[in-house]
């Protein structure tokens, strides 16, 4: 496996190599100084094919790959007309004699081209080798000694294709396909030896040998020469657009159990942020961050079809290409405006043998942030003093707390609701290989993550099965299969998470959980008990399965010209079964009571959704004259989707036991996926929609130096009206590599490679809901009552038939550049993107009678910038490493809203306000804490409280308009809700078997509102005090922290939305490391192992961060993709906790 991985790394690098590859330190240099070819020419004539050409023929039709220098190629020629072969070894004869070019094979389905050459006198060829190529010596000099021996690399791996050279001769040789190689040259002599890939190295040889071993050490190259792009691929030296791919091997070993989560700051400006992290809650998914008021999700395409991350498996992962800017993404026209994944799944390889490899993690999660609460004498006093603060009697008496201290604390309830940790495990098992002329894969991988909660083996399940399969059928015709199934499971409790945390973490340690009879206990200020709720109150399933197929073909109508068909479909069937307990507890007293669990209940969902898609394209990819090439591709494609919803909900189950719909004697009400409230209980409704689209793309580069690519797409969608339904969404790029040129060789020497990029492009977005152009009936029992007795009533909605696409214009430039032979490689972009034709609603007048229609009137700026660097060093002594950084930026404008402004309030206050980020924070600017009375009086009276109330310690509100008035006049923007400055860095290294990585993700800024029960002493009434509060104002602290506490309505003035509350969540986490042990391949093979590798993980180890004093994770966002309200209670504190977890895994492949 070593040995294959070393040949596809080679064969990247040289495939990468552009014509002009001159600096490429003359490796394999003897094909350009003496060629042999008795057809090489100039110019071709018309019954003549270019041999590069005809090597790519074969590449497609035999499914193998060439290492080769284009020097070598370029200018030789074979007759277009040739024989029938019959196998690839008769086609490699054929080219061998016609070009004087030899085919060396370096593994199953690679090969190496050298010069053809005969053995020089006194040659030692190795015992089981090919033949030894060397050139002839040069004018009339003759060699007087032989030298002869062996090139490796750091590891003691032979390299084939090594050139050779005497230092100031054309006399040398080439390496065998075992890195041996013999030549006669003078004494004294200095060899020169060069790679492709490997760093040049001169070794003086002062006599003859026979033995004279030479390792290189391998340069740092862009091993991604071939990159996935829409409907095709593309060499990395052809990309014009702001691209970026993240290997599967990336996304491999971390102890994460979804992609978005090991997707998490691999990519500049690819953002992703989580509403909790319990076991199968979603994320939410950015790149290059919001540019909408609308959807802001990214398309997702999974080999070639929409789709999602939630059932991939990531071990099944090839490669994830990130497509950010207009060049990239508009082929994909109506849906890219907010960028694309593209998911690419493994395949297995022509001519390999099968391989089967399995990997497994074990490990534990913890919790990561928690809060801490005060002991219970010091809650007693706290309480005691906010109650006096606020003008209220004391609640305990010195006799008391003597009595509470004599006795000591309980159990924290947060303690008996999440444990110390939870146990998770990931298998993966595959075959690949290939049989004949097909290839297969087959994978299966199994997922199991408890949950931290206490109760009835609560967790996250995912089984994955996946067959790849791809077959050439005849020389012109290939097909092939893409078939997946996944299982995702979760099982829960029945409640809502947020309420089982918080009802937990704001009771005080002075109240037991159960009293001594074992029934669970409510204090006054609670009206159950999580730990009952969790261990007795029923069970909630998710039972989601998916089936993925896609069946596709490839069929070749002349040279270049490929015809390809693509079917396929996308099922999800999800099934959620609730049954939620009736529960008893005892007051402090002892009384009996049902609290708010007095009643049971059971509810049954069940959707289902279809995602069909028929695609076919024409590909056309030809060279003219060695410097014209052309790559083009234009298609058709049609999508389906529909979505089948029905659900029921009852109440009153006899027994308390057996919870199915059948039993329930009463409906209740019912909330239909949609949003939509169903008073009657049940809810079943269907959705559907379609899209048709013709699309195209066309790229041209002239001699390797500039390179020109437009594309668009023409899409239709059923979301709008029939005369508004299409749309148009053109691109256009440019680059160049400037040290093509020859005035710019003065460059040569300080950079390794140099690109400059530029696109400028329209992109769309249709995902503003279904059916808005049209006004819908709604149906709904007891609107109206007759006599007492109450009457259906219905409603309609209004509507707008001249609503269209959101349309994004986004513009793009863009630099690659590299240094010290490629070891030194930086990338930079900046963008900027202007949406218009958003969705709003604007007012109308009231004598319409109805709620305004949406309009396609607002705009957007969004723009940023992104960097990333990566220093690759190897060392002869084989101890290898590199880093890898990347940082980004972007900001969103609210550009126009036609002078709406949409304010959402509850704790905190969010608006969309023109010359402002989207959804920004909005609340009052404080100016310290009162400290004297004197002070009060002399400063702007708050309108939200009676006169007279505010406090020594109290919050001071900045007084904006200086009417000495706080009112909502006076408040402000705050600050952005969307992470800023986001950074990644990813540091590995390696040494005879040793491996270790090490990755750091975080934002570097980022404003959070934190709110509620998490940082408000005795917030509504409730008796949540933590440590925090220790450090509050008092006549004796008045430089406290925390204002005065108090509680109750004593609590107005402190508790308004201001940045008192706004905190810095910018932080730095260490989010992965991985050390790991190959054992020695000498060692493995004899137990028939190829590769066996054990590592220790651990994520999430470590954070830097302001909010870690008072128990918040910073990573956790209460906000959707799109900056709304994504359910998300992580700034309340109601939130699952982030994880820490350690694993230990195996790698086996055999």
């Amino acid at each position: 496996m070593a040995n294959f991985t070393r040949y596809v790394r080679l064969a990247l690098l040289l495939g990468a190599v552009p014509s002009g590859v001159s600096r490429a330190q003359g490796a394999l240099a003897l094909a350009v100084q003496n060629p042999r070819s008795p057809v090489a020419s100039v110019r071709a004539s018309a019954a003549q094919v270019p041999l590069e050409a005809f090597i790519k023929e074969l590449q497609s039709t035999y499914k193998v790959n060439f290492l080769y220098r284009n020097q070598l190629v370029t200018g030789r020629y074979l007759a277009k007309t040739h024989p029938s072969f019959k196998s690839l070894p008769e086609a490699l004869r054929y080219v061998t004699q016609q070009s004087g070019l030899q085919f060396e094979l370096l593994k199953d389905g690679l090969y190496v081209i050298v010069p053809k050459a005969s053995a020089p006198v006194g040659a030692v060829p190795a015992a089981d080798t090919a033949p030894l190529a060397a050139a002839e010596p040069q004018g009339d000099a003759l060699a007087d000694i032989t030298i002869a021996g062996r090139v490796t690399d750091e590891k003691g791996v032979g390299l084939p294709g090594v050139t050779v050279v005497v230092k100031g001769t054309t006399q040398g040789a080439t390496t065998n396909t075992d890195g041996r190689f013999s030549l006669q040259a003078p004494a004294n002599s200095v060899l020169v030896f060069s790679f492709v890939g490997y760093t040049r190295k001169e070794v003086p040889v002062a006599g003859a040998t026979t033995n004279l071993n030479v390792a290189l050490v391998e340069e740092a190259q862009s091993l991604n020469d071939v990159v996935v792009v829409g409907y095709g691929t593309q060499q990395r030296a052809n990309v014009t657009g702001a691209i970026n791919t993240v290997n599967g091997a990336t996304l491999e070993n971390r102890p994460v159990t979804t992609v978005a989560q090991a997707l998490q700051g691999t990519s500049p400006n690819l953002t992703i942020q989580q509403n909790s992290a319990e076991p199968g809650a979603g994320l939410n998914i950015n790149i290059r961050g919001v540019g909408t008021l609308g959807n802001a999700s990214p398309l997702i395409i999974v080999d070639g079809i929409a789709g999602s991350l939630n059932a991939i498996n990531p071990n099944d992962i090839e490669s994830v290409t990130v497509l950010k800017d207009a060049a990239s993404a508009a082929i994909y026209g109506s849906r890219a405006a907010n960028g694309v994944l593209l998911v690419t799944t493994k395949q297995g390889a022509l001519n390999q043998k099968p391989t089967i490899a399995y990997n497994t993690t074990l490990g534990w999660q913890a919790p990561n942030f928690q809060r801490k609460p005060v002991t219970g004498l010091q809650f007693m006093e706290l309480k005691n003093e906010a109650l006096v603060n606020s003008g209220q009697a004391p609640q305990f008496t010195p006799q008391q707390m003597r009595d509470f201290a004599a006795h000591g604390d309980y159990d924290w309830q947060l303690n008996q609701v999440l444990k110390k940790q939870a146990f998770q495990q990931n298998h993966n098992l595959s075959v690949s290989g290939s049989a004949g002329k097909t290839r297969y894969l087959v994978s299966l991988g199994y997922v199991d993550q408890n949950s931290l909660f206490y109760g009835d083996n609560y967790g996250f399940k995912r089984l994955n099965g996946r067959i790849n399969l791809t077959t050439q059928v005849i020389d012109r015709l290939k097909i092939g299969a893409i078939a997946s199934y996944a299982h995702v499971g979760t099982r829960e409790h029945a409640f809502d998470s947020q309420w089982i945390i918080s009802d937990a973490a704001r009771i005080p340690v002075i109240y037991p959980i159960q009293d001594d009879q074992g029934n669970y206990v409510t204090p006054a200020t609670a009206s159950d008990n999580s730990v009952n709720r969790l261990l007795n109150g029923g069970l909630r399933t998710n039972s989601n399965d998916n089936v993925f197929g896609n069946l596709n073909a490839e069929f070749e109508i002349i040279k270049g010209l490929r015809l390809r068909g693509l079917v396929g479909g996308d099922l999800w069937n999800y099934q959620n079964d609730e049954f939620q307990r009736s529960l008893m507890y005892v007051t402090l007293d002892g009384s009996p009571t049902a609290g708010g669990d007095g009643n049971n209940s059971v509810q049954n969902r069940n959707q289902r959704t279809l995602l069909t898609n028929y695609q076919a394209t024409l590909n056309y990819d030809r060279t003219f004259a060695d410097k014209h090439g052309v790559q083009a591709v234009v298609g058709y494609s049609t999508e389906h989707y529909t979505d089948d919803r029905r659900g029921i909900h009852v109440i009153n189950v006899p027994g308390n036991q057996f919870g199915v719909i059948n039993n329930g004697t009463t409906y209740a009400g019912v909330y239909d996926p949609s949003g939509g409230y169903h008073a009657n209980g049940t809810y079943g409704n269907q959705e559907q929609w379609a899209l048709n689209s013709v699309f195209g793309r066309v790229n041209y580069s002239f001699a390797g130096k500039y390179l020109i690519e437009g594309s668009f797409r023409y899409d239709g969608s059923s979301r709008f009206a029939s005369n508004r339904r299409w749309g148009f969404f053109p691109s256009g790029s440019v680059g160049w590599h400037p040290l093509d040129e020859n005035f710019l060789d003065f460059l040569k020497p300080v950079f390794s490679d140099l690109k400059f990029r530029a696109s400028l492009g329209q992109l769309g977005n249709q995902n503003i809901g279904l059916y808005r152009y049209l006004s819908t009936v709604s149906l709904s029992p007891g609107t109206y009552s007759f006599g007492g007795v109450p009457v259906s009533g219905s409603y309609f909605s209004t509507s707008n038939s001249a609503i269209t696409w959101e349309t994004a214009t986004m513009g793009n430039v863009g630099v690659d550049f590299s240094f010290f032979q490629n070891a030194l490689s930086f990338s930079a972009d900046y963008f900027d993107k202007r949406t218009s034709n958003i969705l709003i609603d604007l007012p109308v007048a009231g004598a319409f009678g109805a709620g305004a229609p949406t309009q396609n009137a607002a705009r957007v700026r969004n723009q940023g910038w992104e960097i990333t660097a990566t220093y690759r060093m190897r060392t002869e002594r084989g101890f290898n490493q590199s880093l890898s950084l990347n940082a980004a930026d972007t900001r969103n404008t609210v550009l126009d809203t036609k002078g709406v402004e949409t304010i959402r309030g509850g704790d905190a206050t969010n608006i969309i306000r023109e010359g402002y980020p989207i959804n920004s924070y909005y609340g009052y600017k404080t100016d310290g804490l009162y400290q004297t009375m004197e002070e009060i009086a002399a400063g702007p009276k708050p309108s939200f409280v009676a006169p007279g109330t505010v406090r020594p310690g109290d919050i001071r509100y900045v007084d904006r308009n200086g009417d000495g008035v706080i009112n909502q006049d006076d408040r402000f923007i705050l600050g952005n809700p969307f992470p800023r400055y986001t950074f990644g860095a990813t540091y590995s290294a390696d040494y005879k078997g040793f491996d270790l990585l090490v990755f750091v993700q975080g934002v570097g800024k980022r404003s959070l509102y934190i709110r509620g029960e998490g940082v408000e002493a005795f917030h509504n009434n409730w008796e949540n005090v933590y440590q925090q509060h220790l450090d509050r104002w008092t006549p004796t602290n008045p430089g406290g922290s925390y204002p005065r506490l108090t509680i109750g309505t004593a609590s107005t003035n402190n508790n308004q939305g201001s940045d008192y509350w706004l905190r810095n969540g910018a932080y730095a986490r260490l989010k992965n490391v991985q050390l790991g042990y190959t054992l020695p391949a000498t060692l493995t093979k004899r137990a028939y192992i190829q590769r066996l590798r054990i590592f220790a993980s651990g994520q999430d180890l470590f954070t830097i961060s302001h909010l870690k004093k008072i128990g918040f994770d910073p990573e956790l966002s209460e906000f959707s993709e799109s900056v709304g309200q994504g359910g998300g209670v992580g700034s309340s504190g109601r939130v699952y906790p982030a994880v820490r977890v350690m694993t230990l895994g195996l790698d086996i492949t055999l």
